[in-house]
Order: C-alpha cells, then structure tokens, then sequence
C-alpha cells in the first residue's frame, strides 16, 4: 500500500477539467519532435533536392552569379527548418482544437475512450525536472479511479496534475479495430511506466468491448513521446 509520501498515478477517463492540460501535453508533444524531422530531413535525400531547387532557381530564374547561388545550401536548410517548424505548429493548433472535443470524438461512442494519467505528489512538491528523471528512478503506485476515491483520505492534501494521456477510436480501416490516439507523457516523466499503463488500459478496454486490434501509427521521430 503506498504511503501519504509515496508518488501515486491515477489512470482514469477524462473529465472536463483536464482539458487544459490536456491541450498542453500534446502542444509541447507536437512541437518537440522538431529537431527530429529536421535532422532527418537534413541526412536523407531532402536537402539535396532543395538545395538544387534553390541553386537552379537562382543561377537560372534570377541570374545571380554563380559563385552566390551556392549560397542556396544554407538557404535549403534554413528553408526545411522554417517548413518543418511550420508543419508542427499547424498541427499542435489542429490538435488542441481537438482537445476541446474530446467529449464528441471518444466519449459518445460506447467503444471510444480516453484516458488521462494523473500524478498525485506531495503538496510541497514542485514538478520532477528531466535531470531528476534520469537521475532518480521513481517507481509509482498506480491506482484506478476506484481506488483513489477509496483512499481519498489518505491521499488529502496531495497536489494532482496531469501528466499523459491516450485516445482509443474506431480505426479508419473498418471492421472491429481500433486506433490509439494522442499517446503522449509529459518529458519529465517518461520512462516510469506511465505511457505502458495506459496502454494496458486500452488493451482491457479493446478486450471488454470485442475488439480484434488495436493499432498505433507513428514514426520514428516519435519514440519520445512516451
């Protein structure tokens, strides 16, 4: 049984008050994976491609000297940059409108859902920082909703905060399959079991409810998100 101290995580549904965290945790989700687009994109075939566009461009459409038009190569990169950058924040706005239809998109449909994972610490403390995380390994006591409303006094005085979430939605295939949506843990606390507990929650959800599958699309600029 964990302690008044002990670092507690609540896996519950959704509720309305979690929509501004909500639309936090997959702003900076979004917007992290940036870098990873960006030097991908730099040591694939993509900056060659425009740096060429840009270099022909020049020499050709501008007649700018030659010896200036390899000035493009810089150009290119600053370009895929801006693009990259572009792309995600135009996304991170797309998602977070999302966000404020979470009751519509997952919770009319009696085989949707979406959860939350919600961090109870003690009141004094402030929120974990990434060095702390890959200082100190927490273990956390994970608890249902059930079960923390059980325990609610023995958990009084705790400060609760949002710290993952995860959607389940029909798959755009059809059929008795569903799609994971929005999986996604707050940086400083990745790698404690959280993104895996919610998975579990999907998993015995899709399994109440006869599902086949369930899939999960992702790249590998994603590995971070959990």
């Amino acid at each position: 049984m964990a302690s008044i101290g002990a670092p507690v995580c609540v896996v519950r549904r959704y509720k309305p008050e979690d929509t501004a965290a909500a639309q936090d945790i997959m702003a900076k989700t979004v917007m992290e994976t940036v870098s990873d687009y960006f030097w991908s994109a730099i040591f694939t075939e993509v900056l060659p491609q425009v740096a060429l566009l840009t270099i022909a461009f020049s020499y050709i459409g501008l007649g700018v000297p030659f010896y200036f038009c390899l000035l493009g190569i810089p150009t290119a990169i600053v370009i895929i940059y801006a693009v990259i950058w572009l792309a995600h924040m135009s996304k991170a706005l797309e998602v977070g409108q999302e966000m404020t239809n979470i009751p519509r998109l997952f919770l009319e449909h009696p085989d949707r859902c979406f959860w939350v994972a919600e961090v109870l610490e003690c009141s004094e403390a402030s929120e974990l920082d990434s060095f702390m995380n890959k200082m100190k390994k927490v273990e956390y006591h994970f608890m249902s909703e059930e079960e923390s409303s059980a325990r609610e006094a023995e958990l009084r005085g705790t400060r609760r905060h949002v710290v993952g979430l995860l959607g389940l939605t029909k798959s755009m295939r059809g059929g008795m399959k569903g799609w994971l949506r929005h999986l996604a843990v707050k940086k400083a606390y990745r790698r404690r079991g959280i993104a895996q507990r919610l998975l579990d929650e999907a998993i015995h959800f899709s399994t109440e409810h006869c599902l086949d599958e369930i899939e999960l699309v992702a790249t590998e600029c994603h590995h971070k998100a959990s």
